[in-house]
């Protein structure tokens, strides 16, 4: 018979204590007990730890058997190996240049696999290492010159014995290794063969003869190397000797390092001179648990092949740490439709345009994986950037802060909305969050009155007539009525412009309220029309400009295109990215006493 006095839910101390008090009052033998005046009270006190604990150990344990709720790095590693995904591990910064050097006593210069070389930043300083060898060009006159991809890190080598009486486990001794640059030795009888294994992560084409090794991660976010059994791949005999090499580094650290010295003569050769093509990127850290969550799953669907378009968004991602984000859709959507392919947009991290070097990389990385009938075309990301246009009220009352110091802690708050909830490809500002955000940024504020309007950037060509297409692939206001060829500079246009000289005048452009664009002249005064140059379609977003021809644009080469949006929730679409530049943010501070 069920006891009514036993309470199921709760397991904190006090609560369990108290539980275990009302069970024993229930029986007779202890219905008028004292029980905080007896030393029953520390028995209880035990009893109600030791429930606690077990409540809280099996709680834990419980969280653990599952990716979504997992805590421990562990245990998310260990259900990230149960799909077969491989956490990225940490990532060299790499950097490409060029190297002039001069040699008297030999014909040719070898540049051999980890040649050293110094990366420095101010106070920081990291080695940077060749990953394969290089032959030097002559130049005549006893130079040579060569260009060569530097890796940061430096090589670090684990060697085991095999021992199929003990097994033992090929675990990297480095935490920091570079998974990409593993090379793995097997030396058997006696010395007499060394054998070269390759990394592999399918088992398609395998057999027993196949000389490859897999790679799974391992405890203390460490990884091992796991050989064939003889049937799926070669195993290597029993007493052989493992050599494994790889890079150990420092991560995204060394990142924008361009500054680099040779660590001594090349053979006989000596280094003159070394100039860097580009900045050191695409260093970064081991994969973050949240990333593992989300990547495993959605790999374990992909299966190392690419059909929809989360597969390249997920594969991507996975093997490439210098990718900030994907977005991909198929050719219909494209304008104009390109049927049969698929477009695939990239943002990187540290630059706002896509290599034609990184877009062949990546191409030629999808190209294995994707169906045949499918071309992947990858494309620069678009940039729809989002001006700001803050006022707002604080009590004087309750802050002490200056009005500068609100407008810093405001910008900053705006800052940082970019960065944690839009700053990607099809993102959304949310206008109300967004404007919370601010509210929330200081308790002092009683309100603040925020516009958001869409920019897009035009660079037109000084003195050349051109025809251009503008597309905010979004609606616009389409309220506001129309305005004359001459009207007071307070009425509002939809859309409009930074300054331009135009015809030695001070000129920007802005529609009529019924999809005509003009060039208007009048600045800080009433706006006169100069000419019609071209058509606004509200629903759509997209203006085209014919036979445009500036004579010079006033702000950094740069024609800003404001416009304001139908809708206070502004989202980006297919190749294009949501973000807020510093320069678009602009924020006006008013004292109120309440």
């Amino acid at each position: 018979m069920a006891n009514s006095s036993i309470n199921y839910t709760t397991l904190d101390f006090e609560s369990t204590k108290q539980n275990l008090k009302d069970y024993l009052k229930s029986q007779d033998l202890f219905k008028d007990y004292d029980f905080d005046a007896s030393n029953m009270n520390v028995l209880l006190d035990v009893l109600a730890y030791n429930t606690n604990l077990n409540g809280f150990y099996l709680n834990m344990i419980g969280n653990e058997m599952f990716l979504d709720s997992a805590v421990l790095r562990d245990s998310i590693v260990s259900h990230a190996k149960e799909l077969n995904y491989l956490p990225r591990s940490f990532r060299s910064a790499r950097a490409t240049v060029d190297l002039q050097m001069t040699d008297t006593t030999a014909g040719s210069v070898n540049i051999p696999r980890g040649t050293a070389f110094t990366g420095s930043d101010g106070a920081k300083s990291f080695t940077f290492v060749t990953a394969e060898n290089y032959l030097a060009e002559a130049q005549g006159d006893d130079t040579f010159t060569a260009t060569v991809d530097l890796y940061e890190g430096d090589y670090v080598s684990d060697s085991y014995v095999v021992d199929y009486q003990n097994p033992v486990r090929y675990k990297l001794s480095n935490r920091t290794v570079d998974t990409t640059s593993l090379t793995v030795a097997v030396i058997e009888d006696n010395g007499g063969t060394t054998l070269s294994y390759k990394f592999t992560d399918s088992l398609f084409d395998l057999d027993a003869q196949s000389q490859v090794f897999f790679i799974e991660p391992s405890e203390g976010e460490s990884y091992e190397i796991v050989f064939g059994d003889g049937v799926i791949g070669r195993q290597p005999k029993d007493r052989s000797i493992v050599l494994i090499q790889y890079r150990a580094c420092n991560g995204e650290l060394p990142n924008g390092i361009q500054r680099f010295t040779s660590d001594g003569n090349i053979g006989t050769a000596t280094v003159n001179r070394v100039v860097a093509q580009s900045a050191a990127s695409g260093g970064a850290v081991s994969e973050s648990l949240t990333s593992i969550k989300l990547n495993a799953p959605r790999a374990f669907t992909t299966q190392e092949r690419v059909v929809t378009a989360d597969d390249y968004k997920s594969i991507l991602l996975r093997n490439f740490s210098e990718i900030n984000d994907v977005s991909a859709y198929g050719g219909e959507e494209a304008i104009p439709p390109q049927f049969g392919k698929v477009v695939v947009a990239v943002d990187l991290k540290q630059t706002d345009v896509l290599p034609p070097s990184k877009a062949n990389e990546y191409k030629n990385f999808i190209k294995r994986r994707s169906p045949l009938s499918i071309d992947p075309i990858f494309v620069e990301p678009a940039y729809t950037y989002l001006d700001v246009n803050c006022r707002v009220k604080y009590d004087i009352n309750q802050t002490s802060l200056t009005q500068q110091d609100i407008r810093s802690l405001i910008f900053s708050t705006i800052q940082d909305f970019n960065t944690e909830n839009i700053n990607g490809f099809r993102k959304t500002l949310f206008y109300s969050r967004f404007i919370a955000a601010i509210d929330n940024s200081l308790g002092a504020i009683v309100s603040n009155d925020t516009e958001v309007k869409a920019v897009k950037l035009l660079v037109p060509e000084p003195g050349e007539t051109r025809n251009y297409d503008i597309r905010f692939d979004m609606a616009l206001r389409d309220d506001i009525g129309q305005l004359s060829g001459d009207h007071p500079n307070q009425e509002i246009a939809i859309v409009e412009s930074g300054p331009f000289l135009y015809n030695n005048e001070i000129c920007f452009l802005e529609d009529n309220g019924e999809g005509v664009m003009r060039i208007m002249t009048g600045v800080e005064k009433n706006h006169r029309e100069v000419e019609k140059i071209g058509t606004v379609n509200y629903d759509t977003g997209e203006i085209k400009l014919e036979g445009f021809q500036p004579d010079a644009i006033l702000n950094a080469n740069e024609l800003a295109v404001t416009a304001r949006t139908a809708e206070v929730d502004i989202t980006s679409a297919r190749n294009t990215i949501l973000s807020i530049r510093d320069a678009d943010i602009r924020v006006r501070v008013e004292q109120v006493r309440i």
